[in-house]
C-alpha cells in the first residue's frame, strides 16, 4: 500500500515543482500557449457525424455507454421518468432510439453499462426520495427473454446502503462492480452475474469512503477508482489479477494535497473519475467541483517514466478550455466530467471530455506533462425542442441548465468514433481526428455553430448576446472574449443578412 508523508506526496505529485515554476501544470484556459510555436494549430479535431434528440421525456439524460462492437449505445435518465434509452448506431450519421425502458420518478438511472454478452445492459437505481429503490437492474434486450423492440427487466437488485450511483462491468468475467455509495464504509461491491436474472452478491472491497467511479484496466489487470467524499477522498489503484479479490496497490490521498485556489493551478478536491491511457502507462484523473473554482484533469505516470501502479506520480494538469470561476447560476458549468484517452495515428494521443457547458472538448496529451487544448464542440442541436426538465422530485439546479450540457463521452475503438450524451439535447456521434485544429475568429465560430454553418442568423446573434452576458470567452477562439466591439461586429453581419436588430433587441431585453 502506498503510504507517504505530505512532503513525499508533494514531491511525487509534482506540486512542489508547480509552485517553483509551473512544471506539470499543463495548458490552461485562455489563448496564450494553446497553439504550436508555428501557430498552425493543435492536434485534435471533431466532426459531428449524427445526432438524435431521442424521446425527450421530462428529466435529463445522463451517462451514455457504447457496446464494444459500436453498434448500440445506451443512455440513462435523471430526475424524471426517462429510465434508459437504447440507441441504434448502425448508421453513425443517423443514430436512432431503438427503445426506452421508463422508470418511476422516485428513482434515477445515473449510470448505464453493457454486459460483454450480447443483449444485456445494466442501469443503476438511485432514490430521489426516501423509500425509493436502491440498487441496480438488468435489462435483457436480446440475450434470452427480451428483444430490442421489447426489452425486459430480468433482475432488480436491492443494495444495502444509499443506492448505486455508478457501476462497472468486467470485460472478460461474469462480474459486476456496483458502487453502493457511502462515505463511511467500503462501497465497492462484487456481484457474480453468471445468471443475469439472479445476480449473486459476493463481497465488498476498498477503503471507507464514497467511491464515485471505477474503471477496469484489463490490459494491466488494474482497477482505477475515484473517491469523491467521506472518510477518504482521492485516487486508488487496485490489482485485479484475481478479479474476485481486488487488492489495493496505492492511493493518492487528496487530504495531503492543496485545494483549488485559481484557474490554471492544480488542486485536489472531489475526485470524480479515474481512467487510463490504453497504450501508455498513464492514468488521467478528473475532479468535479460544481461551484467556485472548477475541477480539472490530472495526469499520473504509472510506469511511463519513473512512476508505477504502486507509486503513481503526478506529471500534468489542465482545466477545461474556457474554465473560469462558476457563479451561483452556473452549476457545474466549467468543471470537467467523464473522459476517455484515445491513441491516434502518428503517435498522437488525445484526451476527450464530456465537459458539461464546454460541450465535447479535446486536448492533445501526446506530451502528458503539457496537455494542450484543441477543438470544442458546443452541442446546441435541437435546443429549441427542450421541454420540461424535471418531473416529480426535481432539484433546483436543473432550472438554470441550458445547452450545451454534455454529461459524458465514450470512444469506441471498433468503429473509431466518439459517442456523447448531452443532458438536454440527446445523443451525438463524432469523428475524432489527430489533424491539427486551427482556432477561429469570434465571427467564424458564431457562423459555424448553427446550420447552415456559413451565416450568423437569428440563432447566432442570440448566442453572441448570450456569450456577451454570461461567458468570458468564446469556444474555439483560443480564449477570445465577446467584448462590446466583438458583439457589434456580429450584429453588423447579422443585420446585413437581414436579421432585424431592433426587433431582436426588443424581444430579448
Amino acid at each position: 500500500m502506498f503510504d507517504s508523508s505530505r512532503r513525499d506526496v508533494l514531491k511525487y505529485s509534482g506540486i512542489a515543482a508547480v509552485a517553483a515554476g509551473g512544471v506539470g501544470t499543463g495548458t490552461v484556459s485562455g489563448g496564450e500557449g494553446t497553439t504550436d510555436d508555428d501557430g498552425s494549430g493543435v492536434p485534435g479535431t471533431l466532426e459531428r457525424l449524427g445526432h438524435d434528440f431521442l424521446e425527450n421525456p421530462p428529466g435529463i439524460y445522463t451517462y451514455g455507454a457504447v457496446r464494444e462492437d459500436g453498434k448500440y449505445a445506451v443512455m440513462g435518465g435523471y430526475y424524471g421518468e426517462g429510465g434508459s434509452f437504447l440507441v441504434d448506431l448502425s448508421d453513425l450519421e443517423n443514430p436512432e432510439q431503438a427503445h426506452r425502458v421508463p422508470s418511476a420518478n422516485t428513482n434515477r438511472q445515473n449510470d448505464v453499462k453493457f454486459d460483454p454478452r450480447d443483449g444485456l445492459y445494466y442501469r443503476t437505481l438511485e432514490p430521489n426520495i426516501d423509500g425509493g429503490r436502491m440498487g441496480f437492474q438488468v435489462i435483457d434486450y436480446g440475450y434470452d427473454v427480451g428483444t430490442v423492440e421489447e426489452p425486459e427487466i430480468v433482475a432488480t437488485v436491492e443494495t444495502p446502503r444509499t443506492g448505486v450511483h455508478k457501476l462497472e462491468e468486467h470485460p472478460e468475467k461474469p462480474i459486476l462492480y456496483p458502487i453502493d455509495k457511502d462515505g463511511e464504509e467500503p462501497g465497492l461491491l462484487i456481484y457474480d452475474v453468471s445468471d443475469p436474472s439472479e445476480p449473486e452478491y459476493l463481497s465488498e472491497f476498498g477503503p471507507d469512503g464514497y467511491c464515485h467511479d471505477l474503471e477496469v484496466d484489463i490490459g494491466r489487470e488494474l482497477i482505477h477508482a475515484a473517491y469523491i467524499g467521506g472518510d477518504f477522498v482521492g485516487y486508488v489503484i487496485f490489482d485485479i489479477s484475481d478479479p474476485y479479490e481486488p487488492e489495493e496497490l496505492s492511493r493518492v490521498d487528496y487530504a495531503e494535497l492543496p485545494d483549488y485556489e485559481e484557474i490554471g493551478e492544480p488542486g485536489f478536491q472531489s475526485c470524480h473519475q479515474a481512467s487510463f491511457d490504453p497504450e501508455r502507462d498513464l492514468a488521467v484523473v478528473g475532479d468535479e467541483i460544481g461551484s467556485g473554482i472548477p475541477g480539472g484533469k490530472h495526469v499520473y505516470d504509472i510506469g511511463w517514466d519513473e512512476g508505477s501502479p504502486e507509486d503513481p506520480i503526478h506529471i500534468g494538469f489542465t482545466h477545461s478550455p474556457n474554465a473560469r470561476e462558476q457563479g451561483e447560476d452556473e452549476p457545474f458549468f466549467w468543471t470537467t466530467h467523464f473522459h476517455n484517452v484515445v491513441p491516434c495515428d502518428g503517435g498522437i494521443t488525445l484526451l476527450v471530455d464530456g465537459g458539461y457547458h464546454e460541450g465535447v472538448w479535446v486536448a492533445d496529451i501526446t506530451d502528458p506533462r503539457n496537455p494542450t487544448h484543441a477543438q470544442s464542440y458546443p452541442t446546441h442541436e435541437d435546443e429549441d425542442l427542450i421541454a420540461q426538465l424535471g418531473s416529480g422530485p426535481v432539484v433546483e439546479l436543473l432550472d438554470g441548465l441550458h445547452p450545451p450540457f454534455v454529461w459524458s463521452i465514450e470512444y469506441n475503438e471498433a468503429r473509431n468514433f466518439v459517442f456523447a450524451s448531452d443532458s438536454l439535447t440527446g445523443a451525438y456521434t463524432f469523428e475524432l481526428s489527430p489533424e491539427k485544429f486551427e482556432f477561429r475568429t469570434i465571427l467564424e465560430e458564431i457562423k459555424r455553430t448553427y446550420e447552415p454553418r456559413d451565416e450568423v442568423g437569428a440563432d447566432g446573434l442570440e448566442l453572441a448576446h448570450h456569450y456577451h452576458a454570461e461567458h468570458a470567452t468564446v469556444p474555439n477562439t483560443g480564449g477570445e472574449e465577446m467584448t462590446e466591439e466583438a458583439l457589434a461586429e456580429v450584429e453588423a453581419v447579422a443585420e446585413e443578412e437581414g436579421v432585424e436588430i431592433e426587433e431582436f433587441e426588443m424581444a430579448h431585453h
